[in-house]
């Protein structure tokens, strides 16, 4: 734990919350490095001006998310989040926004991560998806009125057209991963930067469905589509 590291005392009710989230932001930035270990539950205790029995609650929710290890009678360790599987902990990247080039790493690959999804996503629904289906799609993208939209509406109709997507495709997996990125990010997605007008990307999303109802092109014209933005993201060749 490096030295002046300092956590602030939490109000009662939602206590283990609020030190799981200091605690677990102090690892994301690395302030709590990976191989140093907590200091003592009684120090932490009146750092945050709980009891042990809170402490140790926030304290199991680090060990849930892999953030932290917790060896019987000795120190609690913390660990790398890199060597973390747990799904979970990019919500908490987005959610603790805690800053620096590792949370920003986690950011540019989340996003690339997404980006191919959408292009899987769109090659399943085009082999899988029913007519109907797609057509549906179409229609979404068609009754959406982009003239007088805000970003919260379009990122509404975002949503919305990527849920039905994942259901024409019926790829149960691809389904629950829409789910669990539109439901874990819903607070903590970033505005997004530089982005084209409203007006530019319903236009894409409309061809794209179009595609899907025509039968062929849908992968291509979408992966040509999302290629330079990704090459942007990563023109620094910062990881």
């Amino acid at each position: 734990m490096r030295k002046g590291t300092a956590f602030q005392p939490v109000q009662r009710g939602h206590a283990a919350d609020v030190i799981f989230e200091q605690l677990a932001s102090a690892i994301l930035t690395g302030e709590l490095a990976a191989g140093a270990t907590l200091p003592p539950e009684r120090v932490l205790g009146e750092q945050f001006g709980v009891s042990r029995m809170v402490l140790r609650q926030a304290i199991h929710r680090l060990a849930d998310v892999g953030l932290v290890r917790v060896r019987q009678g000795g120190a609690t360790l913390v660990l790398d989040p890199g060597d973390a599987g747990d799904i979970r902990l990019i919500g908490l990247y987005y959610a603790l926004d805690p800053g620096g080039e590792r949370a920003r790493t986690i950011r540019r690959d989340a996003i690339e991560k997404q980006s191919l999804q959408g292009l899987s996503l769109i090659d399943v629904c085009g082999r899988r998806g029913s007519v109907a289906g797609k057509e549906q799609i179409l229609e979404l993208t068609r009754a959406f009125d982009e003239a007088t939209a805000t970003e919260a509406d379009f990122a509404a109709f975002e949503e919305t057209f990527w849920r039905a997507v994942s259901r024409a495709g019926k790829n149960r997996i691809f389904g629950m991963e829409v789910v669990w990125w539109y439901e874990t990010l819903a607070d903590g997605r970033p505005a997004p930067e530089g982005a084209s007008p409203i007006a530019l990307r319903v236009a894409f999303y409309r061809e794209l469905a179009r595609l899907l109802v025509a039968g062929g092109g849908a992968t291509q014209y979408y992966l040509a589509a999302t290629s330079p933005r990704l090459d942007a993201l990563f023109k620094d060749g910062a990881r």
